[in-house]
């Protein structure tokens, strides 16, 4: 690849890093909303739920304008909206209001990372999508190893707003380095729109939502109740929540490269078997069986890792699906599942944890054998949709 294409993919890495901050941040503060607001914790995962859902909605509506717009000036406008958004949310005065600028912010923030996938689509060739792919999902794990923890210590010395202020002041520096650094490529030439739902049908789009929707779903069963399953349940010291982020942060990192090299050179139903056998050892050995054989210092990292390699999979998978004048609404539609499922999965897992009056939730080896069945759908997708692609 060429030095400005790997202008481009470190930009995005960026971006998207600071993105995935602000989306996680929030569930391991849940229980400081709780307290702060009074709220009980089984509310909490609404929190999450409100940014995911209208970060789907906004992605689908989005879906059949945004390759009628050039990348750059979208990019920049959506980044100060983002910001807007951040520094709303540090004023609410109650739950309600922070759930309202939550949901404000996932409009933002949906458009942000479909735009920037489709911009890594266009500019790094086949050959080298996946090692692209692993670089820019580093995002997710760098927010473990640095965002998150950062945070959780920001609301520690401050409180649970400044993650929020710092995140609209870095926002606003996005905006001006996409300014300054992203090509200013002229927009696609226009096609005509067959349809959201023509769009959706055609069997690779719809294996490559398919498989795309068993990785947010399955993950998001769980993910944002663990930290109130660490601290409740398992009596994980607050203090430490930064720790075990750091390790599963530094865990996914370095699973993600690897991930994307074994995408370039290997089928990728590989990858996406050694991604589901890391998430069963992980719910097996330390939510389904009683009592747990897995230590949480293991078990949060290995299922860290197996979203990393599952996640970059499909997404490789998926960027090789649309033609070059569709990709920005490929990106948006394939957001839209992705948010949509894991919006529809918080829920659901709300649904099934119940929670005592000490804090401690139920169920929670039900939500992981529910968890398990949902992730065997990736591998066997993946196994359809392999054959499909053109990877020259």
């Amino acid at each position: 690849m060429t030095r400005q294409i790997w202008g481009i993919v470190a930009l995005i890495t960026a971006i998207q890093f600071f993105n995935i901050i602000d989306f996680m941040i929030v569930m391991p503060l849940g229980p400081d909303f709780a307290h702060a607001f009074g709220t009980p914790v089984d509310r909490v995962p609404w929190v999450a739920a409100a940014y995911i859902l209208t970060a789907a909605l906004t992605a689908f509506a989005s879906a059949r304008y945004l390759d009628r717009f050039r990348r750059r000036p979208l990019l920049v406008g959506i980044l100060l909206g983002l910001a807007t958004a951040e520094a709303m949310a540090s004023l609410s005065p109650n739950f309600n209001t922070l759930l309202a600028c939550r949901a404000l912010a996932g409009v933002f923030g949906g458009l942000a990372s479909s735009l920037s996938m489709a911009i890594i689509s266009e500019s790094v060739p086949p050959a080298y999508r996946g090692r692209a792919m692993g670089y820019t999902g580093s995002a997710f794990a760098l927010s473990s190893i640095i965002g998150v923890p950062l945070g959780l210590e920001l609301a520690m010395t401050g409180s649970w707003k400044a993650p929020f202020w710092t995140l609209a002041a870095v926002m606003l520096l996005m905006a001006l380095a996409t300014r300054l650094a992203l090509p200013d490529a002229p927009a696609p030439p226009r096609r005509p729109w067959p349809g959201t739902w023509q769009f959706i049908k055609r069997p690779k789009t719809l294996y490559a939502y398919a498989l795309l929707a068993s990785v947010s779903g399955g993950s998001f069963l769980l993910i944002p109740s663990f930290a109130t399953f660490m601290q409740f349940n398992l009596d994980f010291p607050r203090e430490r929540m930064s720790e075990i982020y750091f390790v599963a942060g530094a865990a996914t990192l370095v699973a993600q490269q690897i991930a994307g090299w074994a995408l370039d050179r290997y089928p990728m139903v590989i990858v996406a078997w050694v991604g589901f056998a890391c998430i069963a050892v992980s719910l097996i050995g330390g939510f389904i069986t009683d009592p747990a054989w897995l230590s949480i210092w293991i078990v949060f990292p290995l299922f860290m890792v197996s979203g990393a390699a599952r996640i970059v999979a499909a997404n490789t998978a998926s960027s090789l699906v649309p033609a070059a004048h569709e990709r920005a609404a490929h990106m948006a539609l394939q957001g839209s599942i992705r948010h949509g499922c894991s919006g529809m999965a918080a829920f659901a897992s709300s649904l099934i944890l119940t929670v005592n009056p000490d804090g401690t939730l139920n169920n929670v080896g039900l939500l992981a054998s529910v968890t398990l069945l949902v992730a065997l759908a990736q591998p066997l997708i993946m196994a359809r949709l392999e054959p499909m692609l053109d990877r020259r």
